[in-house]
């Protein structure tokens, strides 16, 4: 490889490629023409570690990630290099174009296919470009403007689904709420907008959305399985037998409907009619993914097809070995499944940790689940300590002694706001996403009275209610001045 790249020629800043990393370089490409492209992405991204400017390493990662079929990821390394590495790498339009392709956005395929033609018209994959533009141009020129549209709305559907992912609820919000704009009878946007709402801790704004869906588009199945899990974690019981009753009703066709279907009597205890509808696919050939399988074995071990129950736990550990100790029949879930969820995040689990603390501790006794973050974890020790009834009572360091204090903020919270009303739930699921995030920032929460002041305010300033900063100091037998410095503490956390 050059000691130089295109990034250096253009900012005119000597960039020297570090003998290491042009060495690690040198063996993923030996591996790489050796056909181990494993090893080959192995030794590049260890490359890339050490010389991160350097966007020919990511360039070759993403053409070996195109031939292991991970085309996604391959675009999302090349759309890094064109925005923040090296702008001027024509070649990545080119690549980006055959993964879209292959991805079956043909819109966006024909746009970077198209892009590199005009600023590259002599360059490497001219050809490859033009063969690529050959087939797509089959297609009629109004068609590739509809395909162009639905590709944009697909790229933002799963941009809006990662930020979900990720615990963004306040960036998903955002997106979904353009695209609903954009497409005002896209049902899909605003279904995920209602949960990205409900996990936001705005949750008579996610009811609201779901109603609206029903009103305009009654009968959408999606709305209606949403609203049974918001009843669900609301602990509307009345209301959630009601509707889950009319759902027993249903003969979905789509296979989609009936996997979520299927997901939603999983999850509200229902695994008798839950399994009916999952086994059903998997012989109608169904191929889902590791939240199918994640279902289909809850609900088939809670009816007592156990071997049904451990062959569709393999396949959710294929995809996510991260889940191994959350089995439907590990001792450790027993008392669990009812309140913790595998879509839950970790903010979520810790305030669903300090609630049933506040009611039944006994559920300390079994240990904390395997899959928690060391965060978790370490909150989970702070519980034992506080009620006297785990092992490791004697759990130590910087982040326990950190997370006690936040601990001592919601007990503080929690003598004025009621855990258990919708309307003050958001408060704690706001300050359980600033507990996790700070704590994994080594944040250490030092004044309890003061961030207890703090978090009350902002989050009475979120919801528009009037309130002085000297009413909450007082409040909390704290100063205003305190209470203002850990308010812009507080501000670097807030989802």
């Amino acid at each position: 490889m050059k000691n130089g790249s295109k990034r250096t020629e253009m900012t005119g800043k000597v960039l020297p490629f570090n003998l290491s990393g042009e060495s690690y370089y040198r063996k993923g490409m030996t591996m790489y023409h050796r056909g181990q492209l494993d090893k080959a992405l192995k030794y590049l991204t260890r490359a890339q570690d050490l010389e991160p400017e350097e966007p020919m390493i990511r360039l070759q990662m993403a053409i070996i990630e195109t031939e292991i079929g991970e085309f996604k990821q391959s675009n999302e390394r090349l759309k890094e290099i064109m925005d923040t590495i090296d702008p001027s790498m024509i070649e990545a339009h080119y690549l980006m174009a055959n993964n879209f392709a292959h991805l079956g956005l043909f819109g966006e395929a024909y746009k970077h296919a198209t892009a590199y033609l005009d600023r590259h018209g002599d360059g490497e994959f001219v050809e490859d470009a033009e063969d690529l533009l050959e087939l797509l141009s089959l297609e009629e020129e109004n068609e590739f403007d509809r395909d162009l549209e639905q590709d944009e709305l697909i790229m933002h559907q799963e941009k809006a689904n990662q930020h979900l992912a990720d615990g963004e609820f306040k960036e998903a919000i955002e997106l979904l709420e353009e695209v609903i704009e954009r497409f005002p009878d896209y049902w899909t946007a605003y279904n995920n907008l209602a949960l990205a709402y409900f996990y936001f801790g705005e949750k008579e704004q996610a009811t609201a959305l779901l109603t609206e869906v029903l009103n305009r588009n009654p009968g959408n199945l999606h709305a209606l399985c949403n609203l049974a899990v918001f009843y669900y974690y609301q602990e509307r019981t009345d209301e959630l037998e009601n509707l889950m009753d009319a759902l027993e009703q249903v003969r979905p066709f789509l296979l989609e409907h009936r996997f979520k279907l299927g997901a939603t009597f999983s999850l509200v205890g229902r695994h008798k009619q839950a399994y009916g509808w999952l086994k059903s696919l998997v012989k109608r050939g169904f191929e889902g993914d590791a939240g199918f399988y994640f279902w289909l074995s809850q609900s088939a071990w809670q009816t007592g097809h156990e071997k049904v129950a451990k062959e569709a736990w393999k396949r959710v550990l294929i995809d996510q070995p991260d889940k191994e100790g959350m089995e439907p029949w590990n001792g450790q879930m027993t008392e669990r499944n009812d309140v913790l969820s595998e879509s839950m995040y970790p903010e979520e689990r810790l305030f669903v940790f300090f609630k049933e603390a506040q009611t039944d501790p006994s559920f300390l006794k079994v240990g904390a689940p395997s899959y928690l973050t060391e965060t978790e974890h370490a909150y989970f020790a702070v519980l034992g300590q506080v009620h006297n009834i785990l092992s490791d009572t004697n759990a130590v360091g910087p982040k326990v002694d950190a997370l006690k204090r936040a601990h001592d903020v919601a007990c503080k919270l929690s003598h004025t706001f009621n855990l258990t009303q919708q309307s003050h739930q958001g408060l704690f699921y706001m300050w359980f996403h600033i507990v996790y995030y700070g704590s994994e920032d080594g944040y250490s929460f030092k004044n309890v009275a003061a961030l207890s002041a703090a978090v009350e305010y902002l989050w009475k300033k979120v919801r528009g209610e009037k309130v002085s900063q000297r009413e909450m100091a007082e409040k909390y037998s704290t100063s205003t001045s305190s209470m203002r410095a850990y308010m812009d503490d507080l501000n670097e956390y807030l989802p």
